[in-house]
């Protein structure tokens, strides 16, 4: 199992030992999680996403099969930081590992009934890239498959250079059979520039600043996992959280 200090960073893979003390700073270190189960503050998708990008450099970071997920996450958390500067409301990112689809899911805690409701968003996540001339034949490429009815379809439009024209895209997804129920569309409009933009059923457009918007989502707990029945609230937050990076080779 792979461990991490809390103080320097330092994790390593140990075989026996269940409760290791690092080696330069003689503290506890700290066991490795995994995704399941797993809410992660959007702030902590885009900074991870960053660290991949780093690790593995920009172009496999874009391409490699193995950080499929470290991608769909990102972009769920793009969402999410729109949905919170539309509406102030506080939305984690779920990595779905077990089940083929959907690729990520948004959770929220309403409190507004005096419970805690879980609110969910099943996303399905698809690039737009520069192999494709137009973000239509991604859109209904996707609408041509079986998808539950409550799935979002979330686009990531990666081609550079490509200028996204909206009216045309919301007028064309009118004339396609949609088995989703909302469509949306993300994408940089500058180095700290984001848009999100509702293209169906309904239509709504969320500029943001990212910085600005990843400070405000940094003072959500980084990390809630559901607990067992019968706890309080059924999730806790995990506070200091070792999720590992796939490893280079």
């Amino acid at each position: 199992m792979r461990f991490s200090c809390p103080v320097c960073g330092r994790d390593e893979e140990i075989l026996v030992d269940r409760t290791p003390h690092c080696l330069r700073c003689r503290v506890e270190m700290i066991a490795a999680s995994d995704y399941s189960q797993l809410w992660m503050n959007p702030a902590m998708a885009i900074k991870r996403m960053k660290t991949v990008s780093e690790t593995f450099g920009l172009e496999r970071a874009r391409t490699d099969g193995r950080l499929k997920k470290e991608r769909e996450a990102w972009a769920t958390a793009v969402l999410a930081l729109a949905l919170s500067k539309f509406n102030g409301e506080e939305w984690w990112i779920e990595i779905v590992t077990s089940e083929e689809t959907p690729d990520t899911r948004l959770r929220r805690i309403d409190q507004s009934s005096g419970h805690n409701v879980i609110q969910t968003r099943s996303i399905e996540v698809v690039d737009w890239e520069e192999n494709v001339d137009d973000i239509m034949e991604v859109i209904r490429k996707k609408c041509e498959r079986a998808y539950p009815s409550h799935y979002l379809l979330l686009v990531h439009a990666r081609h550079v250079g490509k200028v996204l024209h909206f009216d045309r895209i919301i007028e064309e997804v009118k004339k396609i059979k949609s088995p989703f129920l909302e469509i949306w569309v993300i994408a940089a409009v500058g180095p700290d520039q984001m848009i999100a933009v509702y293209v169906a059923p309904g239509v709504l457009r969320i500029d943001f600043t990212l910085s600005a918007e990843l400070e405000k989502a940094s003072k959500q707990s980084s990390f809630l996992k559901r607990g067992k029945r019968g706890m309080s609230g059924g999730f806790h937050d995990l506070g200091l959280t070792f999720l590992p990076i796939p490893e280079r080779n």
